[in-house]
């Protein structure tokens, strides 16, 4: 049966507009029971449809209960806003929902507008909604609904002190709560948070996904890099990598720039703003590799992510399942392959605690001399590069409207320019072109005198050239020129409105420099170097 059938239209033509026809597995087990107003507990691989199967009914009860408002959390930033651009999907003009988004990073006082429109859904961060309950700048007292995203990541990175109070302040509610995996945490969670649920669960919670090829490779801890470089010319398609810090991600993008690779890298430590730019150049290929931390492994919903590269094993081996999620996902084949180095112990403990529905294959180290480092452009690509060129291209065929009236004025020779001794050689040569011609045009008897003549004429023209050059003003005369500003007298201070006047010094020192020295301290000096060498020197 498609469950799909059970939505109101609009929701069903959102769908089919986005190319959705057949629901998932765990889409068709609990959208029923989400409709009918049950708390649901749901388990599944990452890439199986998770956030459909609760923003699906969500929507449709929003939409038959116009006086009830929805809570989502959600781990991370990233996630957040990957199920608020969901959200909009399903919404249209006759149908709309106001939501809000409110996570760590944004502008507040952006978030503190989109709340006093009374948004029907909000979509947050736990911290940051903790944060508005204390500026008592967020209303929770109508929020019947409470979805609970990728619980066991917010486990992990200690909200759940956080869940607790925002769950305390809520009225009754309808809760899903939704995870990739179901350790211990989580159920005694579902047992305080939920009542009566229904339990969904698709697949192992402790296996990766089954479309994902897992290989491994063996190498020092010198030869990551090369063997890295060695992948990623031979891979093709949209790679994500993970590192084991934000300093090793950032470090690693730089050398795979320098090193001819489009390479971002996405950490905890970049603005929100930053990261969201650095999101949507991988999403629309403009930079073909991301280099992560585990704060991007299930904050990253990119369908064409082709593979996987652990540079970096997790320390976590749940951690593991959700790196390689991130590709195989919707149903397409991806690969992940991991360099294993001086941490076999990782791999082992990840061996033990995942089970492996497919065998990993053990691939052989290919090791090539490192290329010659090269600049490649940022983040923007080959577009952004092509675009500076087109600009500095303009800039320079294109002259400004006073360079081209001033070159039309002197080539009619309406305009006179003062030049240098140097640049005079053109007006000598011409006034030398114009000698030889008057002398082949003149007559043998007169040679002499017309020759002299012109030289006196061009002779005359350099003169008259080198008293209409402006020249340049001496040094000490702007500095004796500043000093009679200084020294001006005060009887003559109204007259002159550009005196300086010394700042910081006090009355005293302002009355001793205005009082004359002796003569007497003028004739004394201080003992000159000389002396004081002599001295030294018959010692």
């Amino acid at each position: 049966m498609n469950v799909f059938t059970l939505l109101p239209e609009f929701l069903q033509t959102a769908l089919t507009r986005q190319g959705i026809t057949e629901p998932t597995p765990v889409q068709t087990r609990a959208v029923p029971p989400a409709l009918q107003g049950r708390d649901v507990l749901a388990t599944a691989q990452t890439g199986t449809g998770k956030t459909l199967a609760f923003l699906l009914p969500l929507v449709a009860r929003l939409t038959e209960n116009p006086s009830e408002n929805a809570l989502i959390l959600s781990p991370t930033r990233e996630l957040a806003q990957q199920t608020y651009e969901e959200l909009e999907k399903l919404t249209d003009e006759e149908h709309p929902l106001t939501a809000a988004l409110i996570i760590g990073g944004d502008n507040i006082h952006k978030q503190f507008a989109a709340l006093r429109k009374h948004p029907r859904v909000i979509i947050a961060t736990p911290g940051r909604v903790i944060d508005h309950m204390g500026r008592k700048s967020i209303d929770l007292k109508n929020t019947h609904y409470l979805v609970l995203d990728e619980t066991d990541r917010m486990l992990d990175m200690g909200f759940i002190s956080d869940m607790r109070k925002i769950a305390a302040v809520l009225p009754p509610r309808q809760t899903l709560l939704f995870s990739a995996t179901l350790p211990n945490e989580i159920t005694a969670l579902a047992n305080e948070f939920l009542k009566d649920p229904v339990r969904v669960q698709i697949g192992s919670v402790v296996s990766p996904a089954d479309l994902v090829l897992q290989e491994i490779v063996y190498v020092d801890v010198r030869e990551k890099l090369p063997q890295l470089l060695h992948e990623l010319n031979t891979r093709q398609g949209s790679i994500l990598i993970f590192t084991r810090t934000k300093h090793g991600a950032e470090r690693l993008a730089k050398q795979l720039k320098l090193y001819g690779q489009k390479a971002n890298a996405l950490h905890g430590d970049l603005r929100q703003n930053r990261r969201r730019q650095v999101l949507e150049f991988f999403k629309n290929q403009t930079v073909r590799i991301l280099v992560a931390t585990d704060v991007a492994a299930r904050g990253i919903d990119v369908p064409h992510i082709a593979h996987v590269i652990n540079y970096d094993l997790p320390q976590c081996p749940e951690d593991y399942i959700h790196r390689i999620g991130r590709t195989g996902r919707a149903g397409a084949v991806g690969s992940a392959i991991s360099l294993i180095s001086d941490d076999g112990q990782k791999w082992k403990d990840i061996c033990k605690a995942a089970k492996f529905t497919a065998p990993v294959k053990t691939v052989q180290k290919t090791i090539e001399p490192l290329p010659e480092p090269k600049f490649v452009a940022q983040e923007e690509g080959s577009a952004h590069a092509k675009s500076r060129k087109k600009e500095r291209a303009k800039r320079e065929v294109r002259p400004s409207k006073a360079t081209q009236i001033a070159k039309e004025l002197l080539a009619e020779g309406k305009v006179y320019l003062p030049q240098r001794e140097d640049l005079r050689l053109p007006l000598a040569k011409s006034a030398k072109h114009g000698e030889n011609t008057a002398e082949k045009s003149a007559e043998k008897h007169g040679e002499n005198a017309v020759q002299n003549a012109d030289k006196r004429e061009a002779k005359s023209a350099c003169d008259t050239a080198e008293k209409r050059a402006p020249k340049k003003v001496n040094t000490s005369r702007k500095a004796s020129a500043a000093a009679r500003v200084l020294e001006t007298p005060e009887e003559t201070a109204d007259k002159n409105p550009f005196r300086t006047v010394r700042v910081g010094a006090s009355k005293k020192a302002l009355k001793r420099l205005e009082q004359p020295r002796p003569e007497a301290a003028k004739k004394r000096a201080k003992p000159g170097f000389g002396k004081f060498y002599k001295k030294r020197k018959r010692r």
